[in-house]
This record gives C-alpha cells, sequence and structure tokens, in this order.
C-alpha cells in the first residue's frame, strides 16, 4: 500500500511541476518575463516621421498626398 501512495505522490509531483510555465522564469530587462501583467505605456515609434524624407523624386511624378496621414495621425491622439 505504501508503494502505492509514494508512486501517487510522485505523479502528482510530476504533473505539478509540469504545469509550470517556461516563460514564469524568463526576464527581459530590469522587469519581469513575457507574463500578462508585464506591461508598459504605449511605444511611440515614428513619431512625426515623414515617410518620403530625402526620397529621389522621378521626373513628371507627384508625390502622394501626405494630408490625409497628418489628419488621421491627429485624430488618433
Amino acid at each position: 500500500m505504501t508503494l502505492a501512495r509514494l508512486a501517487l505522490a510522485l505523479a502528482v509531483v510530476v504533473v505539478v511541476a509540469g504545469c509550470t510555465s517556461p516563460e514564469a522564469t524568463r526576464v527581459r530587462g530590469q522587469g519581469r518575463g513575457a507574463d500578462v501583467g508585464n506591461v508598459r505605456g504605449p511605444v511611440a515609434m515614428h513619431e512625426g516621421s515623414d515617410p518620403y524624407w530625402r526620397t529621389p523624386r522621378a521626373p513628371n511624378v507627384a508625390a502622394p498626398p501626405l494630408d490625409p496621414a497628418r489628419q488621421a495621425d491627429r485624430l488618433s491622439r
């Protein structure tokens, strides 16, 4: 009977150990790893960028209008 209890206890330990996430030990920078509670503020990428800056222009071809993109940027803030 004790062998059966030992086997059951070992099985429970293996199942519980198998349920831990490998992401729980992974860290990024100074904070916690890839867990749900690891949130920061939004990242501002390409803030105020002009997508066609220093792009060579083909002769007799007009650049696309950028006003709609700038308006969408203003409205999204």
